[in-house]
């Protein structure tokens, strides 16, 4: 700043802040000079405000797989973790969106961090849930039938087997023939 007066010669003082051409912190630094003269003193100030615009990086753990909590159709388990940087904050916030247990198939998850001006950034994870439990199945009890009446065969009822799964009813099937045969054995004469 120059500030001139005829035949008095002034000179030009920074008192407070930094001068121009440093590199200024983040937040708010004021800088004071003064002009003195033969006539006296004066000063003014102003202030240079550096604000921290920038978002943070964030980098997600890749995609899970989860199997089933035993006899549950949902899982729990480890996903990883994101991890941040950011040009002001050495270790910014970063928080995600996961449920406690996770449902069958996919659920994609949020991971956000934040840095100390409240920057955001965002990735997405997808965790995956499969059912690797086998369905339970309880055969009917050993059976003895009757053949039918004048034949060698029988089509009496053999009983159902009945079955329990972790995620849902299971189809229960039989490779049981139409009709049961019975082996004869003949006397030898």
């Amino acid at each position: 700043m120059v500030i001139s007066y005829a035949g008095a010669a002034v000179t030009t003082t920074q008192t407070a802040g930094l001068p121009s051409g440093s590199t200024f912190p983040l937040g708010t630094t004021t800088n004071t000079f003064s002009a003195t003269n033969v006539f006296g003193t004066v000063t003014c100030s102003f202030t240079v405000t550096v604000v921290d615009a920038e978002n943070p990086v964030t980098t997600c753990p890749g995609p899970v797989t989860l199997n089933t909590t035993v006899g549950q159709c949902t899982a729990t388990g480890v996903i990883g973790t994101a991890t941040a940087t950011d040009n002001c904050t050495l270790s910014p916030v970063i928080t995600n969106n996961a449920p406690g247990t996770f449902p069958i198939g996919n659920t994609t998850v949020v991971w956000t961090s934040t840095d100390g001006a409240g920057n955001t950034d965002t990735c997405q994870q997808i965790v995956t849930v499969v059912d690797a439990e086998n369905p339970v199945v309880t055969c009917p009890a050993d059976v003895t039938i009757n053949t039918d009446a004048g034949i060698c065969t029988s089509t009496g009822a053999i009983g159902t087997a009945t079955g329990t799964d972790n995620c849902g009813v299971p189809t229960i099937t039989s490779n049981a023939p139409a009709v049961s045969y019975t082996h004869l054995t003949l006397p030898t004469i």
